[in-house]
């Protein structure tokens, strides 16, 4: 064993690569940024590193969210974990499962507070908004949005990921990591300028084509400065990720965060700007941390440009887009074809109903998988670890089946009573993403032997394909069945994309998942959802409550049935 990483600075672990003879890693290094995972050398050896490709899949993938939302922040180390990593390879699964429940239900609620509140303040600011605009116009924030989703990681060329590959493994001293910084704040800079000059130049033709013939000029404009504005910020938080400086990097996220809200109610609220303030105010947030960014970097940076290291950013960057527009396609393309069959109050409605089965991600499929593959080596060691894997499988299943099952019931409600009453019509619609959003959590599970064995380019062929299912998806089921038809095709690419993964990993890495709990708990929860949908009357709110929570906590105790010894055989 020898020592890969530069002297420790700043906040920053010693890092250890396995044996170039094979096996898992001696020392499965406790990162401080669980986002920086893939780029660690904790997975292999330097001359055998995973691609930029494969952090460019995993940075956007096992986050579990959109393409276009801010990155982590950094997170504590965790006790419990380093107490796993230290702990003898001979220990069974009997003196590990505490560290393990506490690891997942306690940790895991660390993470999901630290790296979920973007999501989850948008999530909040959705009622506000489509209350302060009209369907047509909230259709058209939605579009914009789902556009700049697309040009934002274009116009980044996947050079966030590529810094932190390059920070981690290739460079090291003060000044030539400074010099990173300086070539990735130039390249960021001259791209995002570029993309944003061409979406201000071509907005009559977007608009034609993306809206219809609506006149949505001037928002495409003032979406440009949006998008310039955002990729700006990147160069300062992918360094305050790699350099460990938690509380600058938590500073500069609270700034954007409680600035981009205030704005929206001024501007929105209070001035009524319509989808022209919603995007001012984002741009103000952003600026605010743009700002501060500036500040702090002025007396603690050195300027230096190196031409090799921009080559080597642009080389890693270029190879993860593949990457990126599958996520792209599968999270948002949809909307593009709502949008040539419908209306733009179709697509407002389905971008709502989607918001809300989403919620699963910032709730449940981030915190697992950032606490999930912080710990995946630790538990690899254990000598029962195939074991292992199973009864957190076991536990992280049931954990999916009840949140989407209770997602399922309440959305209705939360239609309801947060949102006009032409978006209720769009309730079918969340119970399809929240299972497709089962799947996707699944699929970060199934990563497993993938990640194990080195084999992470298998990722190159599993997203794409799934994303060209979710296409084909789309055409076919969107001019017949609609808002329907498209989280249809969400479903069955996230099914494939699931099922696919799994039997790669049985292949690389066998483990005893209970596959038939999962079935039998989907099997159970449609028929508990069936029997909600035709015997529960809406007219008597006490009791409609009461038998909504009897029959979530009904369902939570039969998947724990289920999941106990012989549990199925009793059944």
């Amino acid at each position: 064993m020898r020592n890969i990483s530069s002297p420790q600075k700043d906040g920053e672990e010693t890092e250890w690569c396995r044996p170039r003879g094979g096996g898992l890693p001696r020392h499965a290094t406790l990162l401080k940024d669980p986002t920086t995972l893939f780029a660690s050398p904790d997975l292999r050896c330097i001359n055998d590193m995973p691609t930029a490709v494969d952090l460019g899949i995993h940075e956007l993938a096992a986050a579990g969210i959109l393409v276009d939302q801010q990155p982590t922040w950094l997170i504590p180390a965790v006790r419990d974990l380093e107490r796993l990593r230290t702990m003898p390879g001979s220990v069974g699964v009997g003196d590990v499962r505490p560290l393990l429940v506490r690891l997942f239900l306690r940790d895991s609620g660390i993470y999901a507070i630290a790296s979920c509140l973007s999501p989850l303040c948008s999530l909040l600011l959705t009622p506000f908004l489509t209350r302060h605009l009209s369907a047509r116009d909230y259709g058209m924030l939605t579009l914009l949005t789902t556009t700049l989703a697309l040009l934002g990681p274009l116009a980044q060329l996947g050079l966030g990921s590529a810094f932190v590959r390059l920070y981690h493994q290739q460079v090291s001293g003060l000044c030539e990591r400074h010099a990173l910084l300086t070539t990735l704040t130039l390249l960021v800079a001259t791209f995002s300028l570029c993309v944003a000059v061409l979406l201000a130049i071509l907005a009559p033709e977007l608009s034609c084509l993306l809206l219809h013939g609506v006149d949505g000029v001037p928002l495409l404009r003032l979406a440009a400065l949006q998008l310039f504005l955002q990729n700006m910020g990147i160069p300062a938080f992918t360094w305050l990720r790699a350099r460990g400086r938690a509380a600058a990097f938590v500073a500069l996220s609270l700034l954007n965060l409680l600035l981009t809200p205030a704005l929206t109610f001024l501007f929105v609220g209070v001035w009524q700007w319509g989808d022209a303030g919603v995007v001012l105010a984002t741009c103000g947030g952003c600026a605010g941390a743009l700002l501060g960014s500036l500040t702090l970097f002025n007396y603690r940076v050195r300027w230096r440009v190196s031409w090799p290291l921009a080559r080597h950013l642009l080389i890693y960057g270029l190879s993860t887009l593949p990457a990126a527009c599958s996520v792209w396609v599968l999270q948002l393309a949809d909307r593009y074809f709502l949008l040539a069959f419908g209306t733009l109050a179709q697509t407002a409605s389905y971008s709502i109903a989607y918001t809300l089965g989403n919620i699963l991600g910032p709730l449940v499929i981030t915190p697992f998988s950032l606490a999930w593959y912080s710990a995946l080596h630790a538990l690899a060691r254990q000598t029962r670890a195939r074991e292992l894997f199973g009864l957190v499988f076991r536990w992280y299943c049931i954990a999916l089946l009840v949140m989407v099952f209770g997602v399922s019931l309440l959305a209705n409600d939360i239609l309801r009573l947060f949102f006009p009453p032409s978006y209720t019509l769009a309730a079918p619609i969340v119970p399809l993403i929240a299972l497709s959003n089962v799947f996707f959590g699944l699929f970060e599970f199934f990563n497993l032997g993938i990640v194990l064995r080195g084999k992470l380019r298998f990722n190159l062929l599993l997203l794409p394909l799934a994303a060209l299912i979710n296409l084909g998806g789309n055409c076919l089921l969107v001019p017949a069945f609609g808002g329907i038809g498209a989280a249809g095709a969400t479903l069955l690419a996230y099914v494939f994309l699931a099922l696919l993964a799994c039997l790669v990993n049985q292949h690389l890495y066998p483990v005893p998942l209970d596959l038939a709990l999962c079935a039998a708990g989907l099997l159970l929860g449609g028929l508990y959802y069936a029997l909600y949908q035709w015997l529960l009357p809406l007219d008597q709110p006490l009791f409609h409550c009461l038998a909504t929570a009897s029959l979530i906590a009904c369902y939570a105790l039969s998947l724990w049935l289920l999941s106990l010894p012989g549990g199925r055989k009793r059944k």
